[in-house]
């Protein structure tokens, strides 16, 4: 039989966000090393690949079968998940006192500022909903996003992703498992968990050993010297 349509747009749509995860950590080691031509080797593009299919396909999996069990009932606890990505960094703004950047004052109006900063926003917290972005928002700061890469926000992120993914599955189990798939609910739950805890590992395998930061890659006196586009 050929695959139903909803299959396709499913598969689709995790390559896609895949795709674009991968390229968020490309994107956050480029930001980091700006002065130097990075080039992920093939270990090191495959850990991330692995990295990003358990994460994505996990997470969005999960919230399938969470709003399908809840149906309308979930809005409330998807909508809170939301928007604590989306205020998080305009409250830090706010706790630190700081001041819009400087340099995009100057070029643009206040009100506009402010409506870009919240698109800004709008993206990071979307990304960060289904996967983590790779890059942490700064308001404060005339770059946007915060160059140090630290351990404190990627084990925050996955900690609170990861009591969210349990949460859900849970629901899952009691309230939706057996009125949705012809399996065990409970061997479905208990994948789930184990391949975000995979991911996890894969995340921790490729800062802490595959990085460009733990290589002569990152040091800019090795970068490759190209000659410019004519």
């Amino acid at each position: 039989m050929p695959p139903e349509p909803t299959t396709l747009l499913m598969t689709f749509s995790l390559i896609s966000v895949t795709y674009g995860a991968i390229h968020c950590n490309i994107l956050a080691i480029q930001i980091k090393y700006d002065n130097t031509n990075i080039r992920l080797q093939p270990i090191e593009f495959i850990c991330i690949m692995i990295w990003r299919c358990l994460e994505i396909t996990s997470r969005v999996v999960t919230l399938v079968l969470f709003t399908t069990s809840l149906k309308l009932k979930s809005m409330p606890f998807l909508l809170t998940i939301f928007s604590v990505s989306l205020l998080a960094p305009w409250l830090e703004f706010w706790r630190s006192g700081a001041h819009l950047p400087s340099n995009t004052k100057k070029n643009l109006h206040p009100v506009s500022t402010v409506f870009m900063l919240i698109m800004i926003t709008l993206l990071y917290a979307a990304i960060n909903f289904s996967c983590w972005s790779a890059v942490k928002l700064q308001l404060s700061s005339e770059e946007i996003i915060d160059k140090r890469q630290k351990w404190r926000h990627r084990i925050l992120h996955y900690s609170v992703r990861f009591l969210e993914n349990v949460v859900m599955t849970s629901v899952f189990r009691f309230f939706g498992g057996k009125s949705l798939l012809n399996c065990c609910d409970s061997l479905i739950a208990t994948q789930l968990i184990i391949t975000y805890l995979l991911s996890i590992g894969f995340m921790f395998l490729f800062y802490q050993y595959l990085h460009p930061e733990w290589s002569d890659k990152a040091l800019p006196e090795h970068a490759e010297n190209r000659p410019e586009a004519m």
